[in-house]
């Protein structure tokens, strides 16, 4: 499977960095971050947050974070997943915990974590904070796209519209939006930006409102596409080159958060100049 893919080259790429770039308090750290990476995810994986599947792609991205994030990473990973487990309507049901519905797998563990490893390994490697921006900027998406769909699809149920076409389509409905998940995606993307602006030592609020942007920008992205391919009365088959691919909603949030991370870039630069 695709995310099994993904964790080999994201093992392969931290122990490339351990062995080649890092140096003695990188190597440290590395360390910390599995040992502390490798506990989370079992502590998940037995609260049913996580898949096996899932809890091995945590800890590979919770690795990543740590060992090469260091606080910073680890920080805005444990807000998202914290904040986005807390407010999940399928952890209690009737007042007991949820056995089911709600254990994130592999597959989506990357599909929220995929662009923030990829660009804390290049922000290792080229001491650039562009890069670190992007990473955190794409968490910032998933927790925008995340608490709109909790919040505004599945517990305050306001009137939703497609986005593509205006029409009004139930709570919940792929690439519909509401005022409250409008509202609550952008708290999900500033909630991530303010962590961000507390623990960083040389920031500051337009770097924060970058990142707030770019992230509520992503879920916009999330929700167009699928408006687009998901919705249940287009087709979520495209062509490529003679073969048809399905757009499921783990490409879409791996796509949005992608595009996320690329805005906070284009954002950075901007106000740089």
């Amino acid at each position: 499977m695709l995310h099994r893919k993904v964790n080999i080259f994201f093992l392969l790429a931290l122990v490339f960095v351990f062995i080649l770039y890092g140096e003695s308090q990188d190597h440290t750290q590395i360390l910390l971050g599995i040992l502390f990476a490798v506990l989370l995810a079992t502590v998940a994986f037995l609260f049913n947050w996580l898949t096996i599947d899932g809890a091995t792609a945590a800890a590979i991205c919770g690795s990543i974070a740590y060992g090469i994030g260091g606080v910073m990473g680890a920080a805005v990973v444990l807000m998202f997943f914290i904040s986005s487990s807390l407010i999940s309507k399928n952890i209690y049901q009737e007042g007991v915990v949820s056995d089911h519905s709600f254990r994130r797998d592999g597959s989506q563990v990357w599909a929220n974590g995929f662009w923030l490893s990829l660009w804390l390994l290049v922000w290792f490697l080229s001491d650039m904070d562009v890069f670190l921006l992007a990473g955190i900027a794409s968490i910032a998406a998933s927790a925008s796209d995340t608490w709109a769909t909790e919040i505004g699809g599945n517990r305050l149920k306001s009137k939703t519209r497609l986005l593509t076409t205006w029409k009004v389509v139930p709570p919940g409905s792929d690439g519909g939006i509401s005022l409250p998940g409008t509202l609550a995606s952008l708290a999900g993307s500033t909630l991530i930006a303010m962590t961000y602006l507390v623990l960083s030592t040389d920031s500051s609020f337009g770097v924060a409102a970058v990142i707030a942007l770019a992230g509520f920008s992503g879920s916009f992205i999330d929700s167009y596409l699928g408006a687009r391919f998901q919705h249940k009365e287009v087709s979520n088959f495209v062509s490529l080159a003679g073969r048809r691919f399905q757009i499921n909603n783990n490409f879409v949030n791996w796509f949005s958060t992608g595009a996320a991370s690329f805005i906070s870039m284009i954002l950075t630069l901007i106000i740089s100049l």
